[in-house]
């Protein structure tokens, strides 16, 4: 796991995010039980793949699990801007292999995605990217999560040709239509439909939602009070974001048209928008590093915060007691 969810041994004060739990009305969401998650799985691939998001929901999903088995680390890959490919097996009598896909597009990128000294991306629409993509076919269960680099200044390339723009004013091309989400929708329905047909075995995918950041608007990112609420929104309190809802609309209709395909390939959607976004306490915030202002140390005005990304054990946790009903649900 990153040491920057670790919020608890990071020294974060308020701890209620452990002890929230999300409950849908008429729906009793049982927690993961390992043991009988890797029975469940026992032999097979489970890939995430795209952004740190994805990545985050894995290693939430690594930690549960070896507590009933040490995994081993079979391959560890990492590049400037956290370009990882990380792979966990647990061994006999589970056979179990966890990855992670750092491909935050899922679609060929050129800009600060590599490179966070550019501010920019040239997106190439058509171009999928490796190593997900060659390893398609032996994914028992992929989970897709990505949506949080769309919203970065871009040009477009779409077979070989410039489709158009989005926040380039310094660039003389027309805007995209759509905008980014509707880039996000294409780049979607495209991963779905190649999936669909590079798979030629049983396989469970699932795409998740969008899970909001929570930095909030009143200050600069790097203010101290940027990411520190310690407790979850009530009813009615969640603010709106109307590209937010766009996003998980897009998700959940082109979830549900990939759903029309044969047999033994079950597509499916991790709703997680509202029950992320009702949760700003879940955050590290400027608990990254560890005891850097625990115990009674001072927290300057200006801090580095973290209000994207979640602690583990917390709300991430959550993601994968749904995903495990879907596992359980595709047989």
């Amino acid at each position: 796991m990153k040491s920057t969810e670790k919020c608890v041994s990071n020294g974060k004060p308020d701890n209620g995010y452990l002890n929230w739990r999300w409950q849908q009305a008429g729906c009793n969401l049982s927690e993961l039980d390992p043991a009988e998650f890797l029975r469940a799985v026992r032999g097979k691939l489970l890939a995430f793949v795209g952004d740190s998001t994805a990545r985050n929901q894995a290693e939430s999903l690594v930690c549960f699990l070896s507590t009933v088995s040490r995994p081993e680390t079979t391959h560890r890959y990492e590049e400037p801007v956290g370009h990882e490919f990380w792979r966990w097996v647990f061994p006999a009598p589970h056979n179990v292999t966890i990855s992670t896909y750092w491909s935050p597009f899922l679609v060929r990128a050129e800009g600060r995605s590599v490179d966070y000294a550019m501010t920019q991306e040239t997106l190439f629409l058509d171009a999928l990217t490796e190593p997900w993509t060659a390893d398609v076919d032996a994914m028992d269960v992929m989970v897709i999560s990505a949506g949080h680099w769309f919203n970065h200044p871009a040009v477009y390339y779409d077979d070989g040709q410039i489709a158009g723009v989005f926040s380039r004013p310094d660039v003389n091309e027309t805007d995209i239509g759509g905008g980014y989400v509707g880039v996000y929708r294409k780049v979607i329905r495209r991963v779905l439909e190649y999936v669909n047909e590079k798979s030629s075995g049983d396989k469970l995918v699932v795409v998740s939602t969008i899970a909001p950041a929570h930095f909030d608007a009143r200050y600069a990112w790097n203010h101290r009070d940027a990411c520190s609420r310690p407790n979850p929104y009530d009813e009615g309190e969640v603010p709106e974001d109307a590209n937010t809802a766009e996003m998980r609309k897009a998700v959940l209709e082109e979830g549900a048209a990939a759903k029309r395909q044969r047999r033994g390939l079950r597509f499916d959607v991790l709703d997680v928008t509202r029950l992320a976004s009702m949760r700003p306490d879940g955050h590290p915030g400027a608990y990254i590093v560890k005891d850097r202002y625990c115990a009674g140390k001072p927290m300057p005005e200006t801090v580095n915060n973290d209000c994207l990304h979640w602690c583990a054990p917390g709300p991430v946790d959550t993601f994968n007691d749904i995903l495990v009903q879907m596992v359980a649900a595709s047989g």
